[in-house]
């Protein structure tokens, strides 16, 4: 006698033996003892799910002596010649082979005799999208108003290749991927009766490799079962399977959390020593790192993952050396890597480099952490409240008050109108007619500074383009700032939103209303403006200049606190 395979053998005969479609099978009971069994069916889903082995099911429950019945009893000779496969009124149709319209026109001619020894004529179509349009057509008027003793079954992969006036004269049922779970207690039980020893872990790998096909899954552990004997090693079953090791997974996210690249680069050489597709690897990683992202984002993650109680632990405690935002981070570094590896022509080198870039990639602050941060900055500078460390912003400063070019420049600033105060102090202004003058204090470049606090303040962006500015007249009635022609800050200073929050800014600083004015520097620093204007000297521009610079005080601090570089692309 011929060997009969595993998935053969261990064909689901009953409605109960059919693994992960409880839903559908309980329904086809109900519809046989309520005398509802509709005239057409179609069972839809992906391969191994048990489709074709329902439907003969069905037939043999419709035609079974004792029956109709909830299950047949696959002792009469209706139910053999139905399990054997030869039987007169239950036929079988591969629609791949059968699927023009002559044979479909062959069928229609068929239906219209009555079975020859059973209760109804069974046709049985496996792959029925493969069927050319023609043939539906000849189908569609028989399938809409068959004979009373005709039932259709219709079994396809590829639902969404049927015509739309097929499906509406079907009753359709939608197979699902079997849970790996029961996969495993399934194959579990028919190494048990097999006398099979393997461990469940090998069990659970060839569940894993099945995809939720059962099909797959047996003819697996019959390949399995053939290379090893009766005792199966756990390595056996990965060298037959060419499976990735978990303890791998495992040892590269590993290396990733400790960002250590020479680890990484050791596991690559063991990958291409023992011969690993490289592309599989990646994928087997990318479903590791979404199992870390589920257990992250799930309060119950045992849900969503097919993982048994010790390998769902690990992974846990895998998850704690991350934040979600590095998760995502390494994901989307390695999908884009696994895409250049697929093109490259030097696979090994892409793999090594894409598990470096994941080793080296620092821990991201999330995106709340950040905001949080930069608006203490805010207020800490709204408040007038030094930094912890000095900025290089004040450093340079403290360095240019002391320097023999900025006390010349005070010397050459001269008589100004003197500055407000917060408090609205009101200054001497100077007459045109040369009227007799109140001598007015020095300027107060303290003002400047404090203007530009105020307004980081209440506005970061706004006083980031102000820092670029040139002060040009300051007094208790005027506010004039210069900006290098045609540059991007003067550009946007000029826009109607922040020239209004600027003048908002400087009325509320003043504590009166200021009249505020934005002049274009032309070329060599040279301002275009009224020549009775008071300016500031050349020099003090200069100090001005050099503080907005590498040494801006946003963009050290700023660095200090999220330990970043300045990278120039």
């Amino acid at each position: 006698m011929s060997y009969l395979v595993l998935a053969r053998k261990w064909r689901p005969q009953i409605f109960e033996e059919v693994v992960g479609q409880r839903t559908i099978t309980q329904t086809l009971q109900n519809a046989i003892v309520q005398r509802r069994v509709a005239h057409a069916f179609l069972f839809a889903g992906a391969r191994g799910v048990g489709k074709t082995s329902t439907a003969r099911i069905l037939a043999k429950a419709l035609n079974c002596e004792k029956g109709p019945n909830l299950n047949p009893c696959n002792q009469c000779i209706h139910c053999k010649e139905i399990t054997e496969g030869h039987s007169i009124d239950v036929i079988e149709i591969d629609g791949a082979s059968n699927r023009g319209v002559e044979e479909i026109r062959e069928l229609r001619e068929n239906v219209r005799y009555s079975p020859a020894k059973s209760r109804y004529k069974i046709y049985i179509i496996d792959e029925v999208h493969m069927l050319t349009r023609e043939a539906f057509n000849a189908l569609l008027k028989t399938l809409e108003e068959p004979p009373p003793h005709i039932i259709f079954i219709f079994a396809t992969t590829e639902p969404h290749k049927i015509p739309a006036t097929i499906l509406s004269r079907c009753q359709r049922y939608d197979f699902k991927r079997i849970p790996l779970k029961e996969i495993f207690n399934t194959l579990k039980q028919i190494a048990e009766k097999e006398g099979v020893q393997i461990s469940p872990r090998s069990l659970m790998l060839i569940a894993r490799e099945a995809e939720g096909s059962m099909r797959d899954a047996q003819s697996l552990l019959d390949q399995v079962i053939s290379y090893g004997g009766k005792e199966i090693r756990d390595e056996d079953v990965e060298e037959i399977l060419g499976v990735i090791d978990q303890k791998i997974l495992y040892e590269t996210i590993e290396a990733i959390a400790d960002q250590d690249p020479q680890r990484c680069i050791e596991i690559v050489q063991h990958l291409y020593h023992y011969g690993f597709d490289i592309q599989y690897y990646c994928r087997e990683l990318l479903q590791y790192l979404r199992n870390l992202i589920l257990i992250k984002v799930s309060s119950e993650p045992e849900e969503l993952l097919d993982l048994d109680g010790e390998e769902l632990e690990g992974l846990k405690r895998q998850a704690e050396k991350f934040q979600f935002e590095h998760l995502d981070h390494l994901f989307h570094l390695l999908l884009k890597g696994e895409q250049e590896i697929v093109q490259s022509t030097f696979p090994r080198i892409m793999l090594e480099m894409t598990l470096i870039r994941m080793a080296t990639l620092r821990s991201l602050l999330p995106i709340d952490e950040i905001i949080e941060k930069l608006e203490r900055m805010g207020g800490e500078k709204d408040k007038g409240e030094t930094f912890k460390k000095e900025s290089s912003q004040e450093m340079v400063q403290t360095q240019a008050k002391d320097s023999p070019l900025y006390k010349e420049s005070l010397k050459e600033i001269g008589t100004r109108d003197p500055i407000p105060s917060r408090e609205g102090h009101q200054g001497v202004p100077i007459s045109e007619e040369g009227k007799k003058l109140e001598s007015a204090p020095p300027f107060e470049e303290e003002t400047w500074k404090e203007l530009l606090n105020f307004t980081r303040g209440k506005n970061p962006i706004l006083g980031s383009f102000l820092s670029f500015g040139t002060p040009l007249h300051l007094d208790g009635e005027r506010v004039e700032i210069g900006f290098e022609k045609d540059s991007f800050h003067y550009e946007r200073i000029l826009e109607k939103p922040y020239r209004n929050q600027l003048e908002s800014i400087c009325q509320e600083f003043f504590n009166k209303k200021i009249k505020v004015i934005v002049s274009p520097l032309g070329e060599g620093g040279k301002e275009k403006t009224d020549p009775t204007a008071q300016k500031t000297s050349p020099s003090f521009r200069k100090e001005i200049s050099t503080l907005r610079n590498d040494e801006h005080l946003m963009i050290q601090e700023a660095l200090r606190l999220f330990n970043g570089k300045i990278v120039e692309k």
